[in-house]
């Protein structure tokens, strides 16, 4: 199983800082060919809703965390006191909600 987050690209485009960024990776292509090829490989691909605020709740105790500045890449639960990475966490945290969904 693959699970991905369904970002809003052209939201993500209005962002001047990331819009280059973004237009560059070819985001649509890149899902398109990765349902391709998961199907082919007979896995599934499934994608999970923006709204899920993945970067902010624990992986661990699923305590969220209000306020998270999009530079902040590291932080400390207050709950649980464990020091996550955000990219890490966030991947844990969509990984479980697709496996939640299939």
């Amino acid at each position: 199983m693959l699970c991905l987050e369904s970002l809003n690209i052209t939201g993500l485009l209005k962002n001047r800082p990331l819009a280059k960024a973004i237009s560059d990776a070819g985001w649509g292509e890149f899902v398109r060919q990765l349902g391709y090829k998961a199907e082919w490989a007979g896995r599934q691909l499934v994608k999970v809703s923006r709204w899920l605020p993945s970067s902010k709740i624990c992986h661990g105790c699923e305590h969220k965390v209000e306020r998270l500045a999009l530079s902040q890449r590291c932080w400390h639960c207050a709950s649980c006191g464990q020091v996550i990475d955000r990219d890490i966490n966030a991947a844990r945290n969509i990984r479980t909600a697709g496996q939640g969904v299939a």
